[in-house]
């Protein structure tokens, strides 16, 4: 049995799809099928039944799963031992960002880390909180930034706070009269501008709404910052921003700002916590804190 069995073994049981577990896996179809055959004919028993929806755990592959996980976290932990007792720190970190480069002082963590640890080559990849939560979890990036509410209880991830950001409602130009003077109530019955699944911002603006018992007027769906920006700007409805997106917005032209809600979103950096040890994250984790001017808080 080698290790590639039970990485693939695990792979596909969270994925419950061999294309999207040889996607992750970063693998050809026929190599992870391989793998899994391979390894059901050394262990005797069937660890998948094959569905048109997918891979499905047997019974026996459902008992067999948490050992194998416990294998995998075995090698990663003598791999991150044996990273820890090197002198020098070196390999690629892979970082998810979730807002442009200046915001998340990339320039600044550039300079640090090239004082700090010449070896290490950071792989920098723009992409959304969720997906950046995914591929750490998965370990397809090494450290992440992302907003924090989305984070569920029970997490086996470590986070490290940054900066609470301030946010902001922002609405068609036209629309000031009925939108810079307005309460929670007219607000909400107006069209809303809103926003892809798992979205920070959802959470964020329908909690502060759902506390007051208001409903919102959901009329189109935006996925990114960028296109909810020109949905407003185009009079399709209001929809919530970062307040310093929504103040470049507003001297524009593009928006009018309702800037007394005082909704919030907690920006943090994550790793795996199994990975806390690990040279690299722990490299990349001090040059983050020392970068934003804290030693940062877990959660």
């Amino acid at each position: 049995m080698e290790y590639y069995h039970l990485r693939t073994f695990v792979a596909v049981a969270e994925e419950e799809h061999l294309t999207r577990a040889a996607e992750r896996l970063s693998a050809s179809l026929p190599a992870v099928s391989a793998h899994i055959r391979g390894l059901e004919d050394e262990l005797g028993v069937a660890l998948f039944s094959r569905t048109p929806r997918g891979m499905r755990l047997t019974a026996e592959g459902r008992a067999l799963l948490g050992e194998a996980r416990a294998a995998l976290q075995s090698v990663e932990a003598v791999r991150m031992r044996a990273g820890a007792l090197r002198q020098d720190v070196t390999g690629v970190a892979r970082i998810g960002l979730n807002n442009e480069a200046a915001r998340m002082r990339v320039a600044e963590l550039l300079t640090v880390m090239t004082r700090r640890h010449p070896g290490v080559e950071l792989h920098l990849v723009n992409s959304s909180s969720p997906r950046i939560l995914d591929n750490v979890r998965q370990g397809k990036l090494d450290v992440g930034f992302i907003y924090d509410n989305i984070i569920e209880p029970g997490h086996e991830l470590t986070a490290v706070a940054l900066e609470t950001v301030p946010m902001a409602v922002v609405g068609p130009t036209s629309w000031a009269d009925r939108v810079c003077g307005a309460g929670w109530d007219a607000l909400a019955g107006l069209p809303w501008v809103w926003f892809s699944e798992r979205c920070p911002f959802q959470y964020v603006l329908e909690a502060s709404f759902a506390c007051r018992g208001l409903p919102l007027n959901k009329v189109m769906v935006g996925d990114n910052d960028a296109t909810l920006r020109t949905l407003v700007a185009a009079g399709i409805g209001l929809t919530l921003l970062r307040r310093d997106d929504a103040l470049d917005a507003q001297a524009a032209g593009e928006v009018c700002l309702w800037d007394s809600g005082g909704m919030t979103l907690g920006l943090s950096l994550i790793h795996r916590r199994e990975r806390t040890a690990d040279r690299l994250v722990e490299a990349v984790s001090s040059a983050v804190a020392e970068v934003w001017g804290l030693p940062g808080r877990l959660r």
